[in-house]
């Protein structure tokens, strides 16, 4: 009767090993922001999220403060659970009052937050990168383009969509976001006059699909004349392979994106504008995802 017994109770200890092994092996140090990157105006009633990841059990983070941004509130979402950890944002919103800006000022690059956690400490956490660039107030009464609409799918694909009040000229395309990084982020551009081709203008002023459309924009030869009544639509495209090559491995890696690239124009008295086309991606992260997370942060020193 003892053997038995004791069997069961050498592989009911040997389960409990190994299973005390493996969550041990799944728990994060401590809570970890995600990477972003944010680069939008600095401006009364702006805001923008910072995810997180932490474990179930232990530190949790229960309050945010942003150094660089003293009037800034901060407003917890809704978590999601995974099998060891929970993902959770944030929102950062500049309040109505209390928040000024001066348009000569520099822009601010946030790279850190404070975390006050659970046990009453606190400790500065890498986010990524943020900027946010005050803006100039537009004092002319005055624009060349009047927005017609936008959208984004599930695919990371999205567009804007204007249509031009004067004849101009396209100038340029502004980004901020880095070329060589992950995901790499494809630009599109296209410009239809009014009175050409009924049906695909049809399709432009629906509205009902986020698909990409136009010429890349490196294959574009700035300047670029446009009519007025033109609709010009400026569409993106997210990418990663998730390949793991030497060039993969060392880049940058984001999974939030937040910003602006802004097509540069000008009227034939010189008056100069910006289309401006928002960039709005957030990594759908799987199991495996959060495993490499965790594996990266418990290698670190």
């Amino acid at each position: 009767m003892k053997n038995p017994l004791i069997a069961v109770f050498l592989l009911a200890l040997a389960s409990w090993i190994g299973n005390l092994w493996v969550y041990e092996k799944n728990q994060l140090p401590e809570p970890v922001f995600l990477s972003h990157f944010i680069d939008l105006p600095l401006e009364e009633g702006a805001s923008f999220k910072l995810s997180y990841l932490e474990n179930h059990r232990g530190l949790h983070i229960v309050d945010v403060e942003v150094p660089e941004l003293p009037y800034a509130s901060v407003n917890f979402l809704n978590k999601n659970r995974y099998a060891y950890q929970n993902y959770q944002s944030v929102l950062i919103s500049l309040e109505q009052q209390g928040q000024e800006t001066d348009p000569s000022a520099a822009p601010l690059h946030i790279k850190q937050v404070r975390a006050w956690l659970s046990d009453g400490s606190s400790r500065m956490l890498d986010i990524g990168d943020v900027t946010l660039t005050p803006q100039a107030k537009n004092t002319a009464d005055r624009s060349l383009f009047e927005f017609s609409s936008g959208g984004t799918s599930n695919q990371n694909v999205g567009y804007t969509l204007v249509t031009t009040k004067e004849d101009l000229i396209l100038t340029g395309v502004e980004s901020p976001y880095p070329d060589d990084n992950y995901p790499r982020m494809k630009l599109y551009l296209d410009a239809l006059s009014l009175e050409q081709e009924p049906g695909y203008r049809t399709s432009l002023q629906s509205g009902d699909k986020a698909e990409v459309e136009g010429l890349p924009v490196e294959e574009i030869s700035f300047p670029v004349a446009v009519k007025k009544g033109s609709y010009m639509r400026l569409s993106y495209r997210l990418e990663d392979t998730g390949t793991d090559t030497p060039e993969h491995k060392a880049a940058e890696k984001y999974n939030r994106i937040e910003g602006a690239v802004r097509v540069k124009a000008q009227a034939s008295d010189g008056f100069k504008d910006d289309m401006a086309g928002f960039i709005r991606y957030e990594s759908d992260l799987s199991a495996s995802d959060i495993r490499k997370i965790v594996q990266t942060r418990r290698e670190l020193p």
